[in-house]
């Protein structure tokens, strides 16, 4: 004797087709950026130039952006080497009980 039980309807959980696709866009990402890294390859090897000097570049551009942004001026910094012993405006430490 067999039982006959009705079809269960398909329906699947939105959870799962959110992580599923989730980890489609994910893969289709990577591929994206190891193709993107291909072509940057490609151009500097072209152009004759390291491949991360166009990471480097954009980073001098970002600083350099920031910089005058912020209205930062570009100057060299001078160390004061003079001599320590004229320089020296405060008491000598005394050593032992005082």
């Amino acid at each position: 004797m067999t039982l006959d039980y009705p079809p269960r309807p398909n329906r699947a959980r939105t959870g799962a087709t959110l992580a599923a696709l989730y980890a489609v866009l994910r893969g289709l990402w990577a591929v994206a950026r190891l193709l993107a890294g291909a072509v940057a390859a490609l151009v500097s090897a072209a152009l004759g130039s390291p491949p991360a000097s166009a990471t480097r570049l954009g980073h001098l551009i970002a600083d350099e952006y920031r910089a005058g942004r912020a209205g930062a001026i570009d100057a060299e910094v001078i160390e004061d080497t003079a001599d320590p012993d004229t320089e020296s405006h405060a008491e000598p430490v005394k050593e032992g009980r005082q």
